[in-house]
């Protein structure tokens, strides 16, 4: 592709551009503009409007640019980056499928600054967005904190209250009026046309309940939560069959195990979903209110209010959407110390990627501490 004239892209070749038609290259040039000044102004503090040094832009700027690269050669050509493509990123580094110039691996401290140039892209965007791999020096980690069994079971049981509204005719006219007010904010509708009805779907909606139950069985990432679709799904086999081009970070079929719990709780929601007109024209399993497939945003955003719903408290962790497949992972070694059914489970290619979650358990802990004030040691 060649630029076209009057156009100048500081610090990139024509060749590193060659992904891109005639209009891209002119839209990706006021984003590359735009990103240029940002890291300047206000990249290293936004708060504080405190830029990037100049020694630092270039290597800042050029990374986001490799990692439009790498977007740019797995998939469609998009001008701006989503929190998804950041994840697919970071997911890519943490197992060394991305290298550098040299064909070798990246350092764990070059992958940390590559995760920070996004976190500086995002703030650009005013997006937020934290990696769920910390890359140092030390032993790669886990960005988020995983949720105990008491809390797992917590967050279900405030799915399933999630949004339901009480008996229609047990509220006083003021009550009403207020849930009429959240009932049309949530559906997306005017306040003078919710009804009755609108109180009962709310409040036997299983929605939510499946999301969550089947994210506790198979560890969804937040970007397979948008991608599933309903012929994916067997409910005579318990089983939610992945196919190679759908999934996230791996190019085999999957097959995901659901508890009978959870199939009972899909094939309810699968029941409603067929009499929903939004779903009509869509094979996702899910769609958000504004008719979206489920993207970390809008997954994190669920989380968060499911978390203050159950009364979780986070007492210093970083409980994100990751949290739920983080706990996944932690319980099924600490029940059967196997990591290569850890990865089994939680669909990764590597037993050193499924190795981040073989770490006690809370309740383990607690059971050691016990076990040495008792003096059974």
């Amino acid at each position: 592709m060649t630029i076209p004239e009057g156009l100048e892209f500081e610090f990139l070749s024509a060749d590193s551009l060659s992904a891109l038609n005639y209009q891209q290259v002119i839209l990706y040039h006021d984003f590359w503009t735009e990103l240029l000044e940002f890291l300047r102004q206000q990249g290293k503090n936004p708060q504080r409007n405190e830029g990037y040094s100049e020694s630092n832009v270039r290597p800042m700027a050029r990374r986001i640019h490799q990692v439009n690269q790498y977007c740019w050669n797995n998939g469609p050509v998009t001008i701006e980056l989503t929190t998804e493509h950041a994840d697919k990123f970071v997911d890519a580094l943490n197992e060394d499928s991305v290298l550098n110039k040299n064909n070798n691996s990246y350092s764990e401290g070059s992958k940390r600054k590559f995760t920070q140039a996004l976190q500086a892209y995002f703030d650009h965007l005013n997006i937020e967005w934290e990696p769920q791999i910390n890359f140092g020096t030390g032993k790669t980690t886990l960005a988020s904190d995983p949720l105990t069994l008491t809390e797992r079971e917590q967050l279900l049981n405030a799915s399933l209250e999630y949004r339901s509204p009480p008996n229609y005719k047990a509220v006083s006219p003021e009550e009403r009026n207020r849930w009429n007010a959240h009932i049309a904010q949530f559906l997306g509708k005017p306040k003078s046309e919710v009804g009755p009805e609108d109180w009962e779907e709310l409040g036997q909606d299983w929605k939510i309940p499946s999301i969550i139950s089947t994210s506790h069985d198979c560890g969804w990432r937040a970007e397979m939560v948008g991608r599933l679709e309903t012929q994916f799904v067997n409910l005579e086999t318990g089983q939610i069959i992945i196919p190679p081009d759908v999934a996230v970070k791996n190019d085999e079929k999957w097959s995901c195990e659901l508890s009978k719990r959870s199939v009972k709780i899909l094939e309810r929601w699968l029941d409603q979903r067929a009499n929903k007109p939004k779903y009509d024209d869509t094979y996702s399993i899910w769609l958000n209110r504004k008719s979206n497939p489920y993207d970390s945003g809008t997954l994190n955003d669920l989380l968060n209010n499911l978390i203050h719903k159950a009364g979780i408290e986070a007492d210093g962790r970083k409980l994100t959407w990751h949290s739920i497949r983080h706990s996944l992972g932690m319980y099924v070694y600490n029940q059967e110390k196997d990591l290569e059914l850890v990865a089994k489970i939680l669909r990764q290619t590597s037993l050193e990627a499924a190795q981040r979650y073989a770490h006690p358990t809370p309740e383990t802990k607690q059971s050691v501490i016990e076990s040495i004030q008792r003096g059974n040691v």
